[in-house]
């Protein structure tokens, strides 16, 4: 009886292990995601930058986050599906007194491959269910 008692003891501290690599693992593709979403962000040819800037001011730089919606692991592959909401800022003609535009979120569907304790993009499928 008292075996039977410490592997249903040991069930949940395995249970709660595994969650805490699932969130560790997690927060490793959101970042990755991250990293791809901001560099997009602080090109000079980022799509917010062809719209015009507000009246007097010029456009500045950009945020971008990441939130994961979903996860798909396969062996040493993810499928993500990740939510991008980028923050476009504008400064005075001088680069002075930043603010915040209106924000824009995107879909996308990622493959990211485990290099070491990292995440690299794979394929971009954002658009691999879209008609031509």
């Amino acid at each position: 009886m008292s075996a039977a008692a410490i592997v249903l003891a040991a069930v949940p501290a395995t249970l709660v292990v595994q969650d805490r690599l699932d969130a560790a693992e997690r927060d490793s593709l959101e970042r990755a995601a991250q990293r791809i979403f901001q560099r997009d962000a602080d090109l000079s040819t980022a799509s917010w930058r062809s719209h015009p800037a507000p009246a007097g001011r010029d456009w500045g730089g950009a945020a971008a986050e990441a939130r994961v919606d979903q996860v798909e692991k396969r062996g040493e592959r993810a499928k993500v599906w990740v939510q991008q909401l980028t923050t476009p800022y504008t400064t005075t003609p001088t680069g002075t007194k930043p603010e915040a535009t209106v924000p824009y979120v995107s879909s996308h569907l990622f493959v990211f491959e485990r290099t070491g304790e990292d995440w690299r993009l794979a394929e971009d499928l954002t658009r691999s269910d879209q008609p031509e």
